[in-house]
């Protein structure tokens, strides 16, 4: 056997081996989540911020206040959705 054959013969079987490789790490070994029964409130999007309506401090001040029952109400829904799906 020449030479050229061989390196042939070498070339196809590490091809087949990098293909077996390959497939092999496309493979899922994962198991599929369950289903988890999420509450619908859970699942709300967050509500839309108020504009900001005038420019003086007795304006910014309950504006911001909003904001921030807005914010921490919509960040307790998602921390509870979280701990929900782990």
């Amino acid at each position: 056997m020449n030479d050229k054959c061989k390196s042939q013969k070498l070339l196809g079987c590490l091809c087949t081996l990098m293909s077996v490789w390959i497939l092999q790490g496309c493979a899922s070994s994962t198991k599929p989540l369950a289903a988890v029964n999420v509450p619908a409130n859970l699942t709300e999007p967050c509500p839309a911020l108020s504009p900001l309506n005038g420019s003086t401090g007795a304006d910014i001040l309950p504006w911001a206040v909003g904001v921030v029952e807005k914010y921490n109400e919509c960040a307790r829904r998602h921390s509870a959705l979280v701990k929900a799906i782990q």
